[in-house]
């Protein structure tokens, strides 16, 4: 009988440790489970919040600072997440600006798999966020006026060349197609746009038409009414006591005439440089910003429906070039295919009776009043009227105030503008230069490629 007690004690010994050998194999098995699911979910939330980073800062990518911007974001999106410790956080940029490759590593504390000597299980994440230019056409409409002279102009010139050189990157850019159009008191669309010009008949001298013209004064300088509903007149600034460019004498019954044409006198005076057609060519686009010059007074409102007509689908067939290889501009809501305006200046809208411009002398009566500030108010209102058909049409507006303008030509401009955050005021050259390279991130497009 005691062997049968002392056999059944013994074996029921033996079932006793067998389970709670079990029972602890069961017990770490759990704690694994759960130490290795609250590492999966905190790799899942930092892969998700890695991507979420790298867009937002590459959002940025030319504007602001991208490792403080992927810290930045990571803290919102991830913070601490779960008690996670993140070790190292590698951004890394490549030579176009076009590829942002992160990567991140770190260790979430265990529970239950602490009692058994492992006290952190490491996670890690990585995500490469590719920029991918869309198709695009933008024109950029930008201030020349006399006041750009010197610095402003170096700095815009810089600012602009930015702006192109982010959109175009490493020749990655496809569909891409940009067009320029400096203004001051007139817009110079080429004298080989004849067909677009009523002949005229005006004593050139020894010169000829530049290729500014005329505001349309039926209604029609205010829309993208194409040539063959109202052509142009020539711009053409006479000799008269502002611009004395024709002397005419008699001696012994001889009479002859010279003419004196150069920077501050003759028919073309204050004739801005001439636009560029929208082109895929990245480096006549920069030529062209370079050869910028400073002269003249301000219509806004001449730049901005000058870009429209350059985005206009009333007006292809008429801008010749690649413009017409490639049947631009497109029609408006082209499925991949957006259209943007990029409108700068760093002044007011002036209008006088000592420079004569688009409108005429202000005591011509072109814009419906021989008051100055009348004239300005229209001027404005013309500018306005721009901004809103453009964005009826869904042309994305960018405005931007150079050089604090006053506040009745920064409100015109922020209004004009498709959104709030699409208006940039720009005190300084380095505030200008902020404000392109923000513009130039938001029309590039970011995706996740991996």
């Amino acid at each position: 009988m005691k062997k049968t007690i002392n056999g059944y004690l013994k074996q029921k010994g033996s079932v006793i440790v067998t389970v709670a050998f079990a029972m602890i194999a069961m017990a770490g098995a759990t704690g694994l489970a759960v130490d290795i699911g609250r590492a999966q979910l905190a790799q899942a939330k930092l892969s998700s919040a890695l991507d979420a980073a790298g867009l937002a800062a590459g959002s940025n990518l030319n504007s602001q600072d991208t490792e403080a911007e992927v810290d930045k974001y990571l803290d919102v999106n991830f913070g601490d997440y779960m008690s996670t410790t993140l070790t190292d956080v590698n951004v890394i940029v490549n030579e176009s600006n076009t590829v942002i490759t992160l990567q991140a590593n770190g260790f979430i504390n265990t529970t239950f798999m602490n009692y058994f000597g492992f006290p952190t299980v490491a996670i890690s994440a990585e995500s490469e966020i590719t920029r991918a230019t869309t198709g695009l056409e933008v024109v950029l409409a930008l201030d020349n006026t006399g006041s750009m002279a010197g610095t402003r102009l170096a700095d815009l010139k810089t600012a602009s060349s930015d702006l192109v050189n982010i959109l175009h990157g490493e020749g990655s850019a496809n569909n891409l197609y940009i067009g320029l159009v400096p203004f001051a008191q007139a817009v110079n669309i080429g004298s080989d746009k004849t067909s677009w010009v009523n002949a005229g008949s005006f004593n050139w001298g020894p010169t000829s038409w530049m290729g500014c013209v005329d505001a349309r004064h039926t209604g029609r300088d205010i829309t993208d009414d194409p040539p063959s509903l109202q052509r142009f007149n020539k711009y053409y600034w006479p000799d008269d006591g502002n611009n004395d460019w024709i002397r005419t004498t008699t001696r012994r019954g001889v009479t002859t005439t010279t003419y004196t044409i150069n920077a501050d006198r003759g028919p073309n005076l204050n004739c801005s440089q001439r636009l560029l057609e929208m082109t895929s060519d990245q480096q006549s686009v920069l030529d062209a910003i370079d050869d910028m010059t400073a002269d003249g007074n301000t219509h806004i409102n001449l730049g901005a429906v000058w870009a429209w007509r350059m985005l206009s689908p009333r007006w292809r067939g008429l801008w010749g070039g690649e413009m017409d290889t490639e049947s631009l501009p497109l029609d408006y809501n082209t499925p991949k295919m957006n259209k943007a305006v990029v409108l700068m200046t760093d002044g007011a809208n002036t209008m006088s009776n000592s420079s004569r411009s688009a409108y005429w002398y202000l005591s011509d009566g072109r814009l419906g009043t021989t008051s100055s500030s009348a004239a300005v108010t229209a001027l404005n209102n013309k500018l306005t009227y721009v901004c809103n058909s453009m964005k009826a049409n869904n042309i994305i507006v960018y405005t931007v105030a150079f050089g604090s303008p006053g506040s009745t030509i920064q409100n015109l401009l922020r209004n004009c503008a498709t959104q709030p955050d699409f208006y940039f005021d720009s005190p300084t050259g380095e505030d200008l230069k902020a404000a392109f390279r923000t513009i130039g991130d938001s029309l590039s497009n970011l995706r996740v490629s991996r």
